[in-house]
């Protein structure tokens, strides 16, 4: 099992991960990820045009996956 890391970057500022999360491949690291990413993009009050990115960061540091969020739902006129 290895620790990874996922940061969100928000309207220019940094959300850090302190505490991680243990995955036994990158990949499953990366799917979780993804997940995190979707639950951002599915809250009613995401803001499409903020520029949301989710990046998963392995143990050493290295970046594994970069995710910027293009959904969302669009404001009721």
């Amino acid at each position: 099992m290895r620790c990874y890391y996922f940061l969100i970057f928000h309207n220019g500022e940094a959300q850090t991960d302190q505490v991680g999360e243990l995955f036994g491949s990158a990949e499953l690291a990366v799917q979780h990820g993804a997940r995190v990413a979707r639950d951002i993009a599915s809250d009613p009050e995401y803001d499409r045009g903020s520029g949301t990115v989710v990046i998963v960061v392995d143990d050493s540091g290295a970046e594994i996956e970069r995710r910027e969020l293009r959904g969302g739902r669009k404001p009721w006129r």
